[in-house]
């Protein structure tokens, strides 16, 4: 196997180091008990300080001949001085180490090996090395240059061979990081990283002496930008994040391999349940185990059928996260919680039961940085998961949408009780509350025009409108319905001069378009393709979308603030397969968008659901 003659080859190399005790002594050393123990150390200190472990424990891994400290109660110190598991070096002594915890403390010497390479990267990159990319830290390719550094920006570690007439212009694979990244592979199975690197040029690269007469290699190009996907490290998943895994991979009831397989995870996406697990397969130097992939709890998120089971992390993908309670009261905390931590000051309170006088809050909500928290008109008392979070944001002011059959009186008697100031916005009906909330929010040229009768149209455009400042006024939906009178008069108090219009005529009749100054219409041929049609012709931003089911309108209410805040759009989506459109599809497959954040549970948006939007 290959995976065993690297092996058998590092072993060799850590028996063979130079043990040069002339100028320091560097016995008082300990191995830790376990392979595992020494696992878990190199992946908790990457983490700590924010490298990708996969990288950390394939340098180890070479650097000392298979995460080997000592050999007896000597340090490995090689010819040039480089001490212990990662083989740390300081000639000039720039980081002021303390050569005596280099050799006797195993945690000392993971954590300045660490810090040695994220200096290189974080201080090197664009001057004496190339960045990679945009310089992402977490993608395990925009670290091989800083590798590179590491061990030495010198000929043999160049990327390029230049100095053999035979191979000038070829892959050097055997440079010091190449060979960590081949390490790197082998520990981490169904993990492919992307080392063509056909974007450098021998041209780019030339050898030359630096001020010390060492020969080392000059960049003449200080960017490159790899095409084709790159990889993510898999060691910082939490729970609730959701991946995708591209092949079948076993689930097992513990962290290891020698443990009962519980069949299969088929490909699609997975909802993490637990942090990081050390790996717990028995790992030896004489058997060669050497897995450096760490495990998972995960689940399918099948409503029906739920499986769950330990998958192992270098088969797993980012896909993004879900953001949810209990119930959608408890999600739209969640959903406060994600984007205004444990502090804002004005909050917004919504019927968590009907949508009408809620439409419209989103721009508003945006204006005043406030979070759309929810209560439910069924009780009359405030709900008590919206009460405990009010509490833990501090905030000072409450806004209600809609009258008391909303929003009861009881409810705004508990939020005066709580010392909020609070203030009701409430018309005779939603459309007069819309055009009362368009007052609050303040003048402007421009206003979406929606269907108050339904809700998925108003929600799609609503992070849109919000991060521009846009009034969302409603009128009656129905092919035949004209223009509501109020928002007539709202329109042409506010001397409003553009419209856009969300739905089709079915939805926002052709009498009421014709009514409005400068009208657009955004529509689609349901309210899914309808959705897409407004991030489409909008050109919002599809580095990564926000998703919320088209059925109900709850969580795609609160979460349509979060995602203003973050210039995101929501992608409206059905509850069972094949409910979204092709044209969400197509959407998908023309950005190439692969990071969604879901707002809601399994029974909002189910991982089936989800899968439907990447499998091909």
């Amino acid at each position: 196997m290959k995976k065993m003659k690297v092996l058998v080859t590092l072993m060799i190399f850590a028996l063979l180091l130079p043990q040069n005790t002339n100028a320091q002594d560097n016995s008082g050393c300990t191995q830790p008990s376990s392979l595992m123990e020494i696992d878990r150390m190199l992946t908790e200190e990457a983490r700590k300080q924010d490298v990708p472990a996969e990288i950390v424990k394939a340098i180890a891994f070479i650097e000392s001949g298979g995460w080997v400290h000592c050999v007896g109660d000597k340090a490995l110190i090689s010819e040039d001085g480089g001490i212990g598991i990662m083989q740390v070096t300081d000639p000039e002594g720039e980081y002021k180490l303390d050569h005596n915890r280099l050799v006797s403390d195993i945690q000392y010497n993971i954590e300045k090996g660490i810090m040695i390479l994220n200096d290189k990267f974080e201080r090197f990159s664009g001057k004496g090395i190339p960045t990679l990319n945009d310089g992402n830290r977490n993608y395990i390719e925009n670290w091989y240059f800083a590798l590179m550094a590491y061990n030495g920006i010198v000929p043999k570690n160049s990327p390029i061979i230049l100095n053999d007439e035979n191979k000038k212009g070829q892959r050097n694979m055997e440079s010091y990081q190449d060979r960590v990244l081949t390490v790197l592979e082998d520990g981490n199975p169904g993990l492919k990283l992307n080392r063509t690197l056909d974007q450098i040029k021998p041209e780019d690269l030339e050898y030359v002496k630096n001020s010390s007469g060492k020969e080392i290699v000059n960049f003449k190009k200080k960017k490159y930008t790899i095409f084709g996907p790159l990889t993510h490290t898999t060691n910082l998943f939490e729970p609730d994040d959701l991946v995708r895994v591209d092949e079948k991979v076993r689930r097992r009831s513990e962290p290891s391999t020698v443990k009962q397989t519980q069949d299969y995870f088929n490909l699609g996406v997975l909802t993490i349940g637990s942090m990081l697990k050390t790996d717990e397969t028995p790992k030896s130097n004489e058997e060669g185990s050497y897995n450096h992939f760490g495990w998972y709890l995960a689940s399918n998120g099948a409503m029906k059928n739920e499986w769950t089971g330990h998958v192992a992390s270098s088969y797993l993908k980012p896909f993004g996260k879900r953001i949810s309670g209990t119930d959608r009261y408890k999600t739209a905390a969640k959903i406060s919680e994600e984007g205004w931590g444990n502090k804002a000051d004005t909050v917004i309170i919504a019927n968590g039961s009907n949508f009408p006088d809620a439409l419209s809050g989103a721009p508003l909500a945006y204006k005043l940085n406030a979070p759309i928290l929810l209560t439910s008109h069924k009780q009359s008392k405030l709900n008590e998961s919206t009460k405990a979070k009010i509490k833990e944001l501090g905030a000072t002011k409450v806004i209600i949408l809609g009258g008391e059959s909303a929003v009861s009186s009881e409810v705004q008697s508990t939020l005066k009780n709580m010392n909020l100031t609070v203030k009701r916005i409430a018309g005779k009906d939603r459309y007069e509350t819309s055009a009362l909330i368009a007052k609050e929010l303040g003048a402007t040229s421009q206003a979406v025009i929606a269907s108050g009768s339904n809700f998925p149209d108003a929600l799609a455009i609503a992070p849109y409108a919000a991060k521009n400042g846009i009034p969302i006024l409603l009128t009656k939906g129905g092919g035949s319905e004209p223009l509501n009178s109020i928002v007539a008069n709202t329109i042409k108090n506010n001397k409003v001069t553009s419209t856009i219009v969300v739905g089709g005529d079915n939805v926002v009749s052709k009498k009421a378009f014709d009514a409005l100054p400068q009208a657009d219409r955004i529509a689609g041929k349901d309210r899914y393709a309808t959705s897409v049609a407004i991030i489409e012709e909008l050109n919002m931003p599809t580095d990564m979308l926000y998703v919320a089911t088209g059925k109900s309108f709850a969580d795609a209410l609160t979460g349509s603030v979060l995602a203003a805040k973050g210039n995101k759009a929501i992608l409206l989506i059905g509850n069972i397969q094949n409910q979204e459109s092709v044209e969400t599809a197509n959407l998908i497959a023309k950005h190439n968008i692969d990071t969604f954040y879901v707002l809601g549970g399994d029974s909002a948006v189910n991982n089936d659901v989800l899968s439907r939007l990447i499998l091909k």
